[in-house]
């Protein structure tokens, strides 16, 4: 197995182990979008690094109140595996908006009273210029490493879609999926099977699991 065969199955393996941590963004169409939060990207990210050299450099192009571009280069130096990638990441300032009136609305059911900064800024808007800054880098960086090791994006459809079923029908938050999952939650993600044929599979896989532990303690 290369390197690169190698990141690909270890960055699914650090997904799946954090599904319960990813931030799953509901859509006005219906369903969600998951995404990686900064502790995740992070953790892929070390992940990565024990695999291969890995050098990253993240640099701002562009922000302002309503928009923000961050741009995520990454170099690679091992033996069977050297290369540079670079993407971007975006971040929208109305996407936190709506959250960030919900949470005002609960503060006591007054209107948040923002204070000003030495720049004329307001808390607030200085919050919502960091988070934008930090989900546009996060954003930069999963895309940078599916540059180099391969989309991830159905394995984090397939998740969206588990997270939006067990919306539905009560059944709680996700919760930590192993490895051997990756290709039933692919599949998912991709369309190929439905959630119950999904859902079905994962059962399996755990019970698979549970039977390879149970063997092992009899060895």
């Amino acid at each position: 197995m290369t390197k690169r065969e190698l990141a690909k199955k270890k960055a699914e393996a650090v997904i799946l182990a954090n599904a319960h941590r990813l931030y799953f963004v509901p859509q006005r169409a219906g369903g969600y979008v998951a995404e990686l939060t900064r502790e995740v990207a992070a953790e892929l990210w070390a992940a990565l690094s024990d695999i291969a050299h890995m050098r990253q450099n993240v640099s701002v192009i562009s922000g302002d109140a309503d928009y923000v571009v961050v741009s995520c280069r990454i170099e690679v130096m091992a033996d069977d595996w050297r290369v540079e990638v670079e993407d971007i990441g975006e971040a929208w300032a109305k996407e936190f908006a709506e959250k960030q009136r919900g949470k005002e609305k609960q503060a006591d059911n007054k209107p948040a009273q923002a204070s000003a900064t030495e720049d004329g800024e307001s808390k607030n808007d200085g919050a919502m210029r960091h988070r934008m800054y930090r989900t546009a880098s996060t954003r930069a960086i999963k895309r940078a490493i599916e540059l180099l090791v391969g989309d991830l994006n159905s394995l984090l459809k397939g998740l969206a879609v588990l997270y939006g079923y067990k919306q539905a029908n009560n059944k709680g938050a996700l919760k930590a999926f192993p490895p051997a999952a990756a290709p039933v939650i692919r599949a998912l993600g991709a369309g190929e099977i439905g959630v119950n044929e999904a859902i079905k599979g994962l059962a399996a896989v755990v019970s698979n699991g549970q039977t390879e532990k149970s063997h092992a303690g009899e060895a």
